[in-house]
């Protein structure tokens, strides 16, 4: 072989492999561009949206590596579905009840639907009215009428004012109301400024610490009712020994807490978040403990607003589709 053409053959030799080096660095960068970018909105630090959402993006990211999930602070579901309307945000954690106004263009959304679909049911969110032990006298939610009573603040207070009003109590008129911040709620209840608190379970638990107390259920009767009337409400019953010196059921309205997209999220994103979610819920243990109580027939289950066409198709294969 001449020296030209041990030239030839040795420059073409090096020219394929820097050509197969140039494919083998630019793949993975062309992969990592087709990776989806999404936010999700929670809720405040410490807030019980963070403390789910932010897991959910953890083991979407761990387990479907199709997307990237940013858990985002946000102030809660009117943000949140604010923002899914403004396109900047694609995923958030609401309530189902201020979904459906959001929905519907009602309330603080009038004017203004927000165009959103269910990903998931996540955490069964059931306040609770709470009284001290020693109030003898507070045995039923009827009884809560001529005390001093801890309604709560926002998206809370909307919900304790629906509860009392279907047992026929006025919160401007048949009790004296208390608008207190969440946490506040407790720190009332035992210092004595209230007698009832609309407390979450964590809360309740908290006052267990030091007080013993009464958890007032629901009847039967006017549960069924009231879910009946507002179908973004479900069910709960809290299991005997949930509260410390508490040996029964409580039954309560869930609240919900639901795992919403943009409306127009594509059916084969949807189908792997849902998915993903569904299939790794011990994922989700792993981070946030309370998450124990997920099932995936719950995570499949209906609560006032409509679940994305991508989400369905997953739960049908899933098996898990009631209709």
């Amino acid at each position: 072989m001449s020296r030209y053409l041990k030239k030839l053959f040795f420059v073409s030799i090096g020219t394929l492999f820097f050509s197969l080096a140039f494919q083998g660095a630019v793949l993975p960068t062309q992969n990592a561009l087709a990776v989806e970018q999404l936010s999700l909105g929670t809720s405040l630090v410490g807030g019980l949206f963070y403390n789910i959402g932010n897991p959910i993006a953890q083991c979407l990211n761990e387990n479907l590596p199709e997307v990237n999930v940013t858990a985002e602070f946000t102030e809660g579901s009117v943000e949140n579905l604010r923002l899914i309307k403004r396109k900047e945000m694609q995923l958030a954690v609401i309530s189902p009840m201020i979904g459906y106004f959001a929905r519907k263009g009602l309330r603080m959304f009038k004017g203004k639907p927000v165009a959103f679909k269910v990903v998931a049911r996540l955490l069964p969110n059931g306040n609770i009215w709470t009284t001290l032990a020693k109030n003898k006298d507070i045995k039923t939610i009827y009884d809560i009428k001529g005390h001093k009573t801890g309604v709560g603040t926002g998206g809370i207070g909307v919900m304790a004012r629906m509860q009392l009003a279907a047992h026929g109590i006025n919160v401007k008129k048949d009790i004296k109301p208390y608008f207190l911040p969440t946490g506040a709620l407790a720190d009332a209840l035992k210092d004595g400024t209230v007698e009832v608190s609309f407390l979450t379970k964590e809360l309740a638990k908290m006052v267990t610490a030091t007080h013993a107390i009464r958890i007032i259920p629901w009847q039967e009767k006017n549960l069924d009712a009231y879910v009946g009337k507002n179908p973004y409400f479900g069910r709960y019953v809290y299991p005997p020994g949930t509260f410390k010196g508490i040996d029964s059921e409580i039954l309560t309205v869930d609240n919900g807490i639901q795992l919403i997209c943009d409306a127009s999220m594509s059916d084969a994103v949807v189908y792997k978040l849902a998915k993903s979610i569904t299939e790794h819920l011990d994922c989700i243990t792993k981070f946030y403990a309370p998450a124990k109580v997920l099932t995936k027939e719950w995570v499949a289950s209906k609560l006032g607003n409509p679940f994305h066409p991508g989400a369905i198709k997953y739960f049908k294969d899933a098996g898990l589709w009631k209709e």
